[in-house]
């Protein structure tokens, strides 16, 4: 009896072993730091929790070139999977021959890199995200059902320039637009780092042109806030306000008609989903080359129905 006592706990500490060995090692690189990533990774840590997935973060300060040494870092590493949301799509494509050459598997999530708003790139495994372009589409939809088909003048706020994020929305913003050709874009601005800030300052340098204007379309929530802002410290009154994503702050300008729309999907979904994606390619199994987070139009009639995340 005392044998098999001893047999059946050598089994246990070896099998213990080999599940602590089957831990996968998985790198994450993040573009900047700005409030949404730091929701994005609660999503994570979820998924990496109940798939046993090890998550090493690395922050690349909107700078691509830092951003692809840490790629080049994780490869020689040698973890088992790289989770690229990329601070440039064009710059970061020499990331995808690293890690191929290395038979690292590299997911892209959130930011795509190359042109395809779908995140189809040969090389890449899969995209998790929000088609970007789709979402721009949706700004210009909202455009066109609080202005109808007067003509009407309108700003455009932009987040970090370059990333792809910010070149998609506005493509697809601008898509849209051209079904209305009374539709004229008065002034456009990209905001380094997605600033509320930044996007503030922009806001109040055009308004001290005295042009008109019917609309402000901001790429994210800090943006159509600062814009709101300034327009009620500047005393206009009928404006149009309108955002993607969506926060606690947002949430309460919408309710006090200062914010007339927005966009979005779950941000914690979206990094849930990139890390679940992850883990089931790694075990084996056969995953889209796009997983698409389709958002959903808010306004101040569904307000209440979302449950804001950031």
């Amino acid at each position: 009896m005392k044998r098999i006592l001893i047999v059946v706990l050598s089994l246990a500490v070896l099998l213990g072993g080999a599940f602590a060995q089957a831990k996968k090692s998985v790198a994450v690189c993040l573009p900047g730091s700005v409030e949404f990533f730091a929701v994005e990774r609660k999503g994570m840590d979820q998924a990496a929790a109940k798939y046993n997935i090890a998550l090493t973060y690395a922050d690349a300060e909107w700078d691509a070139g830092k951003q692809l040494n840490q790629v080049e870092n994780f490869v020689s590493k040698k973890v088992d999977a790289i989770m690229l949301c990329s601070c440039d799509p064009q710059a970061l494509l020499p990331a995808v021959k690293m890690c191929n050459d290395a038979n690292i598997p590299l997911i892209t999530f959130t930011n795509t890199i190359g042109p395809d708003p779908t995140g189809q790139y040969p090389g890449v495994v899969t995209f998790i995200g929000i088609n970007d372009k789709t979402y721009g589409i949706m700004m210009g939809q909202m455009a066109a059902k609080l202005l109808g088909d007067r003509p009407a003048n309108i700003v455009l706020i932009e987040g970090e320039p370059g990333t792809s994020a910010q070149r998609l929305r506005s493509d697809g913003f601008k898509a849209e637009l051209a079904k209305y050709p009374k539709y004229k874009i008065v002034y456009s601005q990209a905001i380094p780092g997605w600033t509320r800030e930044g996007a503030l300052a922009a806001m109040e340098a055009f308004l001290q042109t005295k042009q008109p204007f019917d609309l402000v379309s901001a790429e994210w929530t800090d943006g159509a806030i600062a814009a709101a802002k300034a327009i009620r410290e500047a005393g206009l009154k009928g404006k149009y306000v309108t955002a993607l994503e969506y926060s606690k702050a947002l949430q309460a300008e919408i309710k006090a008609g200062n914010v007339q729309m927005t966009a979005f999907a779950s941000i914690i979904n979206i990094g849930y989903t990139a890390v679940e994606t992850t883990a089931n390619y790694l075990a084996g199994k056969k995953v889209p080359t796009f997983v698409e987070i389709v958002p959903v139009f808010v306004d101040k009639s569904n307000v209440d129905q979302y449950v804001p995340e950031m």
